[in-house]
């Protein structure tokens, strides 16, 4: 008799989302003029796209990406912002693999992103849900505690912006599983601005036209292998059992591969420069 209420409720509460993140300065500074392609109390992008640019360029430089100072929030460490910054840079990286030749320098696109904020997930909130979860079918997850990203992309050619993305984001309860981590929906978000970005590189005339045709299968792996040499990769068993259970980030993914002999790096102010 319990059950069917317990059922409503999770219908009620699963629309719930939450605000996106609010960014004091933007991390990459530009001349050029942004329009809103979402404006949502969720979710605001702002992108300015030269396409002809863009559809132009054959090859692209390893995204480089910091996080801005300030960006990580409550109860997120340097590492954690660091994990979140080099998901959304090595998922840039793979979905332009199979379109754009990948170089170490002096690509016809210099890519750069800068995480401007990352509001923490609650620990506890997605604990809790995935006990109520246990009882309720289907997808479960309180929209309360959720976690949010916020973060600046830009590539440019010859030192000219031909694309720039401003992008904020608020974890759904429906899109975003509960993770027991308090990056666990920043990094989830990671993969869905990688996707924003890519797309407008790989894309950029949308539906209407046509994508980039795919490169020879050599040049594509030499790509994909560049991506895991510099940014890594999750661990395929981790990833896996994270659809069932709510596995932290953090124990399905190292992170960036540190040379041997290099101590880790701390996130500094490089890639963008930030507006005064």
């Amino acid at each position: 008799m319990i059950r069917i209420p317990i059922v409503l409720l999770a219908a009620a509460l699963l629309s719930a989302c939450a605000s996106a993140p609010k960014v004091a300065q933007r991390g990459i500074a530009t001349d050029r003029e942004l329009t809103p392609v979402r404006e949502e109390a969720y979710a605001r992008a702002d992108r300015f796209l030269d396409v002809d640019a863009v559809l132009a360029a054959r090859s692209a430089t390893l995204p480089q990406v910091d996080v801005a100072d300030g960006a990580a929030g409550k109860d997120i460490t340097p590492a954690q912002a660091a994990l979140v910054a080099n998901r959304a840079a090595r998922d840039v990286c793979n979905a332009l693999a199979p379109h754009l030749e990948l170089v170490e320098s002096d690509g016809d696109l210099d890519i750069a992103l800068r995480l401007t904020a990352v509001q923490p997930t609650s620990r506890g909130a997605a604990g809790v849900s995935e006990v109520i979860g246990f009882f309720v079918p289907g997808p479960f997850r309180l929209p309360a505690g959720l976690g949010g990203l916020a973060i600046d992309g830009v590539a440019r050619n010859d030192g000219s912006d031909v694309l720039v993305l401003h992008w904020a984001e608020g974890a759904n309860a429906v899109t975003e599983g509960a993770r027991i981590s308090t990056i666990g929906d920043a990094y989830q978000l990671a993969a869905e601005f990688a996707d924003d970005f890519a797309k407008a590189l790989v894309d950029p005339r949308g539906k209407d036209g046509d994508t980039r045709a795919r490169l020879e299968p050599a040049q594509r792996d030499a790509n994909k292998a560049l991506c895991r040499e510099r940014f890594g990769s999750a661990n395929l068993a981790g990833r896996g059992a994270s659809i069932l259970l709510p596995l932290a980030p953090e124990a399905i993914d190292d992170g960036a591969p540190v040379p041997a002999g290099d101590p880790p790096s701390t996130p500094d102010n490089g890639p963008g420069d930030p507006q005064d």
